[in-house]
């Protein structure tokens, strides 16, 4: 919690110095002195009257710090009414509509899906020609339209026509290999594997990012494989993974990798994208210089499950954990993740915050 104090004692100095008058000197300055101490209410106390200002830039300053004190303590409904607020002084600003994608994102979390998809749709039919877009609020509305169809709603189609509307509308769009990489996600969830290939290959032939190439190189070589390494049922897979690195089964191991993009890491850390006959080696290495300890599986968010290995080889990381979730073929191990006692002891700080 620390942090978060000094990250906003930082923030609002930084609002004192850009503030075009003296309106909110002194509240601030309280403010300050309360959050130094962690007293969060309080200083939200102090902050609330300011947001009578009729002075856009300033009105905006507040609900901004507000908003994200609110969002700190969990409550959500205070941190979207700071927003609206400042919309319906100034319903047709781009900071009015800035807030109104946070208070869709706020719903998002607050896992009331619908209503967030309204908000959004609502954006993107309204956003004005006339005010500038610097914040690419519509586009990244848009983004989040096609999101939701696809992994709240199920609703596939839609998403596809929403992902492709998107390169459409804004032709220049950077990241079209993104764009083309959730359509053909989307085919592989409608089982239409051909159609999903169609949009790796296209990826292939005009990226030159080496991560898209690799990861739609891996998509295809996925969807080409024999299955060989899934599990209709989860602890099945849970056991018999279990049982191969017990016996340190170097064979075993292998077979039931996941293949094409078998993602790899150290935690609190970028995943890399590999094959995992590229990390072959690595297992070659400290599987037999191992006392393994396995740990029960611990089922993560209803949507995967971890398998917890100690006592690994890897003097700096010996910590394994493997991921099992399940993928358009049935349950397999898609993931590995490094970790030592020291990562171990952060991420335990971290929870007590």
């Amino acid at each position: 919690m620390r942090n978060f104090f000094m990250i906003w004692f930082l923030i609002l100095i930084l609002l004192l110095l850009f503030c075009p008058t003296s309106f909110a000197l002194d509240a601030f300055d309280q403010a300050q002195i309360y959050l130094e101490s962690g007293d969060i209410d309080r200083a939200i106390q102090i902050l609330k009257p300011l947001t009578n200002s009729s002075n856009e830039d300033e009105l905006s300053q507040v609900v901004e710090v507000l908003y994200t004190l609110f969002s700190e303590k969990g409550q959500n409904q205070d941190a979207i009414h700071v927003l609206q607020i400042f919309i319906e002084k100034f319903p047709r600003t781009q900071s009015a509509y800035l807030y109104r994608y946070w208070i869709a994102k706020t719903e998002e979390d607050n896992k009331k899906y619908q209503e967030s998809l309204k908000l959004l749709q609502k954006i993107v039919a309204e956003y004005p020609t006339d005010i500038g877009d610097p914040f690419n609020i519509r586009q990244q509305a848009m983004e989040d339209i096609a999101h939701h169809q696809e992994n709240y709603f199920g609703n596939y189609t839609e998403a596809i026509n929403s992902y492709l509307t998107i390169l459409s509308q804004y032709p220049d769009f950077e990241e079209k290999s993104r764009i083309l990489l959730q359509v053909a996600s989307c085919y592989e969830k409608m089982n239409q594997f051909d159609k999903a290939m169609e949009f790796y290959q296209k990826i292939r032939f005009q990226e030159t990012d080496p991560y898209y190439l690799d990861l739609s190189e891996l998509r295809i070589e996925y969807l080409q494989s024999d299955p060989t390494w899934t599990r209709k049922n989860s602890a099945i897979l849970i056991k018999e993974l279990g049982d191969a690195f017990a016996k340190k089964d170097l064979q075993a191991i292998e077979s039931l990798a996941k293949k094409g993009d078998f993602w790899t890491g150290q935690m609190f850390s970028e995943f890399e994208i590999v094959r995992f006959s590229q990390i072959i080696p690595y297992f070659s290495t400290y599987l037999t210089q191992s006392t393994l300890q396995i740990h029960p599986a611990e089922k993560k968010e209803n949507e995967y499950y971890i398998l917890k290995i100690t006592s690994w080889g890897d003097p700096d990381f010996p910590i394994l954990y493997l991921y099992i979730e399940k993928g358009i073929y049935g349950w397999e191990w898609s993931k590995i993740v490094l970790s030592n006692p020291e990562i171990e002891c952060q991420v335990n700080n971290f929870d007590d915050t």
